[in-house]
């Protein structure tokens, strides 16, 4: 009696590590606890994780999407979850507001087939972000809004026409390279297609 049933633990073990395999997403998990950043993580694969050396809390962690369109995709994450926010698509990009959480979708720079699936906090964005980058998308009463900041855009605008270098202009521009602002160090994200090592990669 029990060889059958070793045969049968081992053919169900085999199943099942079969089964698991076939997940398309990262295996890392999100370090973000909202639905959709877990959504996200099952469904695309993660590419890179971005944060600050500021506060440890401030990440961004970037996806691809293969062989999907920025419609699409924005199309198949408000199927999942509505956001509070959604921007027109306008040069490539187009932003998705939840309510702690910024979903930004451009092309991948590297294939033009591919998108990038940007899931920010709102800390990072606030930070960080060059509100440049939201032109045509959000208008800034919106984003001083959601940011809770009065003049969020004007006062972020100011710390980036001081040092632009200061400033994230989303991580297909900037490849994950920005100063945090007032010291000469860079923040990076971490290896492409893992998971960075979470916040504070790049100290």
């Amino acid at each position: 009696m029990r060889k059958p049933l070793l045969f049968v633990m081992l053919s169900l073990v085999l199943i099942l590590s079969a089964c698991g395999s076939g997940v398309q997403g990262s295996t890392g998990g999100t370090l973000f606890k909202d639905g959709i950043a877990e959504y996200i993580q099952t469904t695309y694969m993660l590419q890179d994780v971005v944060s600050s050396q500021e506060g440890s809390a401030e990440i961004s962690e970037i996806y691809i999407a293969e062989n999907q369109s920025i419609e699409t995709v924005a199309s198949d994450l408000q199927n999942y979850e509505n956001p509070r926010e959604i921007s027109e698509k306008k040069d490539n990009k187009q932003v998705l507001v939840y309510d702690n959480l910024f979903v930004i979708l451009t092309n991948d720079p590297d294939n033009t087939e591919n998108t990038m699936v940007e899931v920010s906090d709102y800390e990072f964005v606030r930070n960080h972000y060059n509100p440049s980058f939201f032109d045509g998308l959000l208008v800034l009463w919106v984003l001083d809004e959601i940011l809770d900041v009065d003049d969020w855009g004007k006062k972020q605008r100011q710390k980036c026409s001081n040092n632009n270098d200061n400033c994230y202009g989303g991580y297909g521009a900037s490849g994950g390279l920005f100063k945090t602002p007032g010291t000469s160090s860079t923040v990076r994200g971490g290896t492409s297609s893992v998971r960075g090592g979470g916040p504070g990669t790049g100290k």
